[in-house]
């Protein structure tokens, strides 16, 4: 279940409530919804767990037909590739006052 709050008193409390909220919070203003938070309930996947999901949905496109190498060449990236630097501007130069 949500708890409803005030925007000044979420405000006023932010730090608690991102801290210790374990369900969504509903903001409201003058009893009108302003917004939502939710508070993160996990730690974000280390790159191995991201790794072995990005296998399983390539498995998964692959399995349906999809020709994951071909549709990334489509787009620019590559695997055996470093990712492109953005090309650099050469600096300006200051004009010359007389």
């Amino acid at each position: 279940m949500a708890t409803k709050m005030g925007i000044r008193e979420f405000r006023d409390n932010f730090t608690a409530i991102a801290r210790d909220a374990t369900e969504p919070v509903i903001v409201t203003n003058h009893d009108k919804v302003v917004g939502w938070f939710t508070p993160a309930k996990r730690e974000p996947p280390s790159l191995d767990e991201m790794f072995k999901r990005f296998d399983a949905m390539r498995a998964r496109l692959e399995a349906r037909g999809i020709d994951v190498d071909k549709r990334l060449s489509e787009l620019g990236i590559r695997e055996d590739e470093e990712p492109k630097q953005p090309a650099r501007r050469a600096p300006r130069r200051k004009a010359k006052r007389k």
